[in-house]
């Protein structure tokens, strides 16, 4: 049998919360059906309480579901499988008075890192997310952004096949964000898969193949980001269309044409049909004033799903 090309595949999953006073059960996830291909970088969004951390709990296994499945590499997710998922939490906790080197070393040991491979991994992951300067530095002097360092190194200190990433860039700067996009960017290239919560969306669009839309515990779309790269639609502005093609241009561009004094404002949805409607206003001497790509970004469709 051919290995499937999802390293975590999810079905129906659903998590249900009971009331300490009432007992009724909220339901925070719904069904979610979602697949994280090997060697991708996949972005789950959607606005506070959609359900994102959530999901990462139960993929984790810091929650039980009330319903469905996942499996990680074809398999059920065990206590053998977690040792190849790694996890930076929105806020990451580590002891104050622990250095950077013996922060690396206690999660090594916790890991189950055999002590004669543990210094040459945490040599590697310093250099890996640059900060080999503070190695002997102290956790409490560290930056918010250092310490998001230190939170990947963690998390990629027992070389996962899957990296869980939640609000990776949360409180930092324009440089703090740049390093953590490079970072997530390289361990994909390195042939981890990555999955991810922001709200930062030009951050989702610099790095994510693909993306999901979470609000109210359900999934809304999925998209590819290469497939949304292009033009949603094209608009043309034309004068003088008097002959016969305006009954051609009629038929191709259906109900999507609106007059604006003299002009006509012609909206068709691909190239194709372009260069058709081209060919007929030339062919009746018609005037062609723009031909504007039009766009639906990430936002757009964000705040789309969100009723924003």
């Amino acid at each position: 049998m051919s290995q499937s090309d999802n390293i975590l595949e999810i079905s129906g999953l659903t998590k249900d919360y009971r009331s300490d006073w009432t007992y009724r059960p909220t339901r925070v996830l719904d069904a979610l059906d979602l697949e994280v291909q090997r060697g991708e970088c996949f972005g789950l969004l959607g606005p506070n309480g959609a359900g994102k951390t959530t999901t990462f709990k139960l993929i984790l296994g810091f929650l039980r579901p009330t319903a469905g499945r996942i499996l990680f590499d074809g398999a059920p997710i065990n206590e053998a499988a977690k040792e190849r998922i790694g996890f930076l939490p929105e806020h990451p906790y580590f002891y104050e008075y622990l250095t950077v080197q013996e922060t690396l070393a206690l999660f090594a040991a916790l890991y189950g890192i055999p002590r004669a491979e543990r210094n040459g991994r945490i040599d590697a992951v310093i250099q890996r997310v640059g900060l080999e300067q503070k190695r002997r530095a102290s956790v409490r002097s560290l930056s918010k952004g250092l310490m998001q360092r230190v939170g990947v190194a963690q998390a990629i200190l027992n070389r996962p096949r899957l990296v869980v990433f939640d609000e990776p860039m949360s409180g930092l700067d324009p440089v703090g964000r740049r390093l953590m996009r490079e970072l997530i960017c390289d361990i994909r290239d390195q042939g981890a898969s990555v999955i991810f919560s922001s709200h930062i969306l030009p951050d989702v669009e610099a790095i994510c193949d693909r993306v999901g839309f979470l609000t109210d515990g359900k999934l809304r779309e999925v998209i590819n980001l290469a497939d949304v790269a292009g033009a949603d639609h094209f608009e043309l502005v034309v004068e003088r269309i008097n002959g016969t093609a305006w009954g051609d241009i009629e038929k191709l561009a259906g109900a999507s044409i609106t007059q604006a004094d003299e002009r006509h404002i012609i909206v068709l949805p691909d190239q194709s049909q372009v260069d058709v409607a081209i060919d007929l206003i030339r062919r009746d001497n018609g005037s062609i004033k723009s031909i504007t790509p039009r766009f639906t970004s990430l936002e757009d469709r964000f705040l789309r799903h969100i009723g924003g």
